[in-house]
């Protein structure tokens, strides 16, 4: 049975002419594959107050005593769910790679938050987050509690109906590739594929009191990767084995975890309210390689890729070195990098090795911060047959010039969305250009961040949105022009190889997402 999913009639009407001339290609034939998103971030995290569904919209409470400061600087936050999985199903994605991350200490911050006063109202109107006590208040988090509790909350309300227009639908996490091809070819199941962001959430919080060098906290850590890789139960003394398999897991987030040290993402102000500052642009810690190899290993356990996102770009370069030793042993890891920003340079630019700040982007169209992925960066996934997902972080996505551009056009107009058109496209092709082959196409997707307190593109701010994004991202395809000063229109025809605006779109927003869950999952005859 072909896989066709609901449309909401505004979307239909929204179709531009540029969609309606190919006949016999339609954008709806197929379902979108989403690398990186974070539908359960707000009902899991809200529990405490709220018992909202992984699948209803959620819109944000601002009612109350709020930190002006906070609020005003996160004001392109959206203040509603964008990733709900009724919205998935709206917007025709039927593939969701779900990030489970606990919510790091550092993000609560009493600096500003003013927890006394202003902090549980803040985190609900800015985070879509509703709880009854602040977690900053504690000395020490365990953050795999919080993680076990997460995938829990996921996992109970599997296989339950949610009626949309009177049609009961569904959605299941992928055991394995034969179960998640089942899924692919249900119109009434949502596919969902288990990701966790941030090696914290199976550690300690480390602010107070770091004791990730101790052999103690080594064995805790170790223990819990075993159980996300099936080899323990979740629980001590249980028998509650996670039969879901991991797909990917960070490395990093935003703060210190004791495995390596991060890319810087935060702005200067960022940083002051939130700290974040230990271990910025470090390399991996003892223990960080021991977490990475015991990943990877086979030969005990599920495999559990590393998503090299907000990793430094020294324990990048070390990953890929580990990677090509096994390479010539004959393991071809994948290296997903989930929710990316691409530089357009080399790792050896002047304008990538400088330092991470506000200057740095002034007069680049693109995000040279090291964050953001070097060629040397692309041309390793495209090796290993990884992913890079694009992320719909507007801000994240550009440099100052191309910022510029974008401000000089009115807010909501043809214009504005044309340039948002040719930001996103600005990442793509600089992919493309690193590999300079055909099946560059091959390693490209949408890895949106929905619902990770990013600023989103206005008229892309959902997973509801995510036809009308197909919509112009396929017109662009048809009539390729230059984007910006980084591509003449030439260059971009070069650079689609001869295939066909509908053969890219479909590897964009469907395909390659989903074959890299296919070549990564467990088969079902595999053992562990």
């Amino acid at each position: 049975m072909k896989k066709v999913f609901f449309l909401p009639l505004f979307l239909l009407l929204g179709l531009s002419l540029s969609a309606q001339k190919a006949a016999s290609f339609s954008l709806l034939d197929f379902p979108y594959t989403d690398v990186h998103l974070h539908s359960a971030l707000k009902p899991f995290n809200s529990l405490d107050v709220c018992s909202y569904s992984i699948w209803e919209p959620i819109n944000h409470n601002c009612e109350g005593k709020l930190s002006k400061l906070f609020v005003s600087s996160s004001k392109e936050v959206p203040r509603y769910s964008q990733c709900h999985f009724e919205g998935l199903m709206q917007g025709n994605v039927g593939l969701g790679f779900l990030s489970l991350t606990p919510l790091e200490k550092g993000m609560m911050h009493v600096r500003l938050l003013n927890e006394k006063k202003k902090g549980k109202g803040t985190m609900a109107c800015v985070s879509g987050v509703e709880i009854e006590d602040m977690p900053c208040r504690k000395a020490q988090i365990n953050y795999y509690e919080d993680l076990r509790a997460n995938i829990e909350y996921v996992l109970e309300a599997e296989g339950q109906n949610y009626y949309m227009h009177a049609i009961p639908k569904q959605y299941e996490v992928a055991k394995s590739r034969e179960h998640l091809q089942e899924l692919l070819a249900d119109e009434h199941k949502l596919a969902i594929v288990l990701n966790i962001e941030g090696g914290h959430s199976l550690g300690l919080s480390l602010e107070e009191n770091d004791i990730s060098q101790t052999e103690e906290y080594a064995q805790f850590y170790l223990k819990n990767v075993d159980r996300m890789k099936g080899v323990l139960p979740l629980t001590e003394g249980q028998e509650d084995y996670l039969e879901q398999p991991i797909l990917s897991m960070n490395i990093n987030h935003f703060f210190w975890n004791g495995l390596s040290g991060h890319a810087k993402t935060f702005s200067g102000l960022q940083t002051f309210v939130f700290g974040g500052k230990k271990g910025v642009g470090d390399g991996l810690t003892p223990l960080g390689k021991k977490v990475i190899k015991k990943m990877l290993d086979q030969e005990n356990g599920r495999r559990i890729l590393v998503d090299v996102k907000h990793m430094s770009l020294d324990a990048r370069l070390w990953y890929y070195s580990y990677l090509e030793e096994l390479r010539s042993q004959g393991d071809t890891v994948g290296i997903i990098s989930s929710h990316s920003t691409v530089a357009g340079c080399s790792i050896h630019d002047k304008a990538f090795k400088r330092k991470d700040n506000k200057a740095k982007n002034k007069h680049a169209y693109l995000n040279r911060w090291t964050i953001s992925l070097a060629d040397e960066d692309i041309r390793q996934i495209h090796q290993s047959k990884g992913i890079v997902g694009i992320m719909l972080d507007k801000y994240r996505l550009m440099g100052n010039k191309a910022k510029k551009a974008v401000e000089e056009t009115v807010e909501g107009s043809a214009q504005r969305r044309k340039l948002y058109v040719q930001v996103i496209m600005a990442n793509v092709f600089a992919t493309v250009k690193a590999v300079n082959e055909p099946s560059a196409w091959d390693i490209l997707a949408l890895g949106s961040d929905f619902d990770g307190m990013i600023a989103p593109f206005e008229c892309y701010a959902s997973s509801a949105d995510m036809p009308l994004l197909a919509q112009d991202l396929y017109a662009f395809l048809q009539e390729p022009e230059a984007i910006f000063d980084l591509f003449t229109k030439e260059e971009v025809e070069a650079l689609m190889f001869d295939l066909s605006p509908e053969e890219i779109i479909r590897k964009f927003m469907y395909e390659n997402g989903r074959n890299f869950a296919l070549r990564n999952l467990p088969s079902d005859s595999s053992e562990g």
